[in-house]
């Protein structure tokens, strides 16, 4: 996966939620207009897509950027396990994943 996958990802999942085209990859998507709901659902298949577990709570710490988005993404599948979830194992029977709801 490249930078340049990453990116065209996260746009395609923006203009398929119906936002228009963001002035620069280093605008707010808050900013943008981009509620926090809608934001959920596009990391969600960002994560889905890219087969990672991103932190929510690391990203919302600060303005939430194409920019920022494809860093961690490429980040994250780079550097946690063939999967590049931070839990590469398969949960055992009885255990859900928060997704599978």
């Amino acid at each position: 996966m490249t930078g340049s996958e990453v990116r065209a990802a996260v746009l395609a999942e923006l203009d398929a939620h119906g936002y228009p085209p963001l002035a620069g990859p280093g605008a707010d998507l808050v900013g943008h207009g981009v509620n926090s709901a809608a934001l959920i659902q596009i990391l969600s298949a960002l994560e889905d897509r890219f087969d990672v577990d991103l932190d929510l709570e690391a990203l919302f710490a600060a303005p939430v950027t194409v920019s920022r988005l494809e860093a961690e993404i490429t980040r994250v599948a780079g550097g946690a396990g063939s999967t590049g979830r931070a839990d590469d194992t398969t949960p055992t029977e009885g255990t859900h994943d928060v997704r599978d709801r």
